[in-house]
């Protein structure tokens, strides 16, 4: 045994079993601590010295800014940490809580990164109107996993080619307004999420057709043409004001557009995600030409039950998916004088028939108990036989007797489901739920 493996404890001599533990073991201890404990662990023994250096994740999060107290202090350490850091840095997440006098170490760290080979990039800032993405991340050859939170986007030309990136997901991202499209080339993307993103109609992306997740939620605007040749997409949530604003019939083109996309990828998606603004621009016919969404198992829908083209063209939806598991809905009737909707969801026979027979689960949110909610409740227990669960959440509270009339009411719709045979009633400070199982 030689010395560095030993210990003198009291006078006596104890062997050192945390320092014979096998180099991957102690790795994975390392990795699983917070940068700031890592970094402790180097005082253990000679063994431990420079593990946490050697660190190939650091994940310098909102727990290691609340510890490091104020910027200065983040700012000295982090800084400590890259200079002693030991090898490559592949994965790196910053989340800052800066003033954009400081954004110039940003830059420095990004820099610093970019050139130890690093794969996996999250950056989040504090404000989406100040700091500008800097070109050593676009221009980053050996990124394959890109996250970045409220900064802004304007690359130094027109054309950023990100050829090795997988996932791509940008959140709160300003584009800056310009004369030509940023065209970012993504040939090997198979995730791609835009959320809450502004200045989206100076954006084209080129993917190629292995993509299989694309979220779009809260943009006003987005083309979708470069997506029409994925056919291997098995998640699709689209949430856009716009699909496109450049036509000199914008709604029409608008519509034909959605409906290829969901021509192209009818056979293989998995799950989708429609909302109000999107919906809108489907028809019931439009639907009845795609092939039937055979791998669909989850679908979540934006219905406005006071308009009768889009109460259709959700049912038809439904009815297209006979896979279809789990079904979650929001709701949104704007009054109870939707008469032709309600005399459409009255005939069960023409809106919805028997064939969802693996349909186990469904959720509605935002009830307001409105008639054509309740007529739409009615429908789905009366021609979902498979139905295991139904999950109603409602928009406001109520008092008790308004909650013992829906009660009553539900409990008196007929059952297709030989499964649902009671209610339960979930109440919390701000909205009473139901569960009928």
């Amino acid at each position: 045994m030689t010395p560095d493996a030993k210990r003198v404890v009291g006078g006596g001599e104890r062997e050192d079993r945390i320092s014979k533990l096998p180099g991957n073991v102690m790795n994975r201890i390392v990795e699983l601590l917070p940068v700031e404990d890592a970094a402790k662990t180097s005082i253990l023994s000679k063994k431990w010295r420079y593990i946490w250096a050697r660190l190939p994740n650091l994940w310098l999060n909102r727990a290691f800014w609340i510890y490091c107290t104020t910027q200065q202090i983040f700012r000295e350490r982090v800084n400590t940490i890259l200079l002693q850091h030991l090898g490559d840095i592949e994965k790196f997440h910053l989340v800052e809580s800066v003033r954009s006098s400081l954004y110039a170490h940003t830059d420095r760290w990004l820099v610093y990164v970019t050139r130890k080979g690093v794969k996996e990039l999250c950056l989040y800032m504090p404000d989406n109107r100040t700091y500008k993405v800097p070109s050593c991340v676009l221009n980053c050859p050996t990124l394959t996993n890109l996250e970045l939170f409220k900064c802004l986007f304007k690359p130094p030309k027109s054309f950023v080619a990100f050829h090795h990136l997988i996932n791509l997901r940008l959140q709160r991202i300003t584009f800056v307004p310009t004369t030509e499209f940023y065209v970012i080339d993504c040939p090997l993307l198979v995730n791609l999420a835009l959320v809450d993103c502004r200045g989206t109609q100076y954006l084209n992306i080129i993917v190629s057709s292995q993509l299989e997740h694309l979220v779009v939620h809260g943009c006003p605007y987005l083309d979708l043409n470069p997506f029409m040749n994925c056919k291997g997409l098995r998640k699709l949530q689209l949430e856009i004001d716009k699909v496109l604003d450049c036509n000199p019939n914008p709604k029409q083109d608008e519509r034909s557009t959605l409906e290829k996309l969901l021509l192209s990828v009818a056979t293989t998606l998995e799950f989708l995600h429609m909302g109000l603004s999107c919906l809108e621009l489907l028809t019931a016919d439009t639907i009845s030409k795609c092939s039937p969404f055979a791998s669909l198992q989850k679908l979540s829908l934006g219905i406005d039950l006071s308009k009768l083209h889009q109460t259709t063209c959700s049912l038809q939806l439904i009815k297209s998916c006979p896979n279809l598991s789990i079904l979650q809905i929001s709701v949104c009737a704007s009054g109870d004088n939707a008469e032709a909707v309600l005399k459409y969801l009255d005939r069960p026979i023409t809106c919805l028939d028997l064939r969802l027979n693996n349909l186990k689960y469904v959720v509605i949110n935002c009830y307001e108990c409105s008639k054509t909610e309740l007529f739409f409740t009615k429908l789905l227990f009366a021609c979902v036989p498979s139905l295991e669960r139904m999950y109603i959440e409602q928009k406001k509270a109520i008092d008790s007797r308004e909650e013992s009339k829906i009660i009553k009411k539900l409990m008196c719709f007929l059952r297709a489901s030989p499964s649902i045979f009671r209610i339960r009633k979930l109440r919390t400070t701000t909205y009473t739920s139901y569960i009928m199982e």
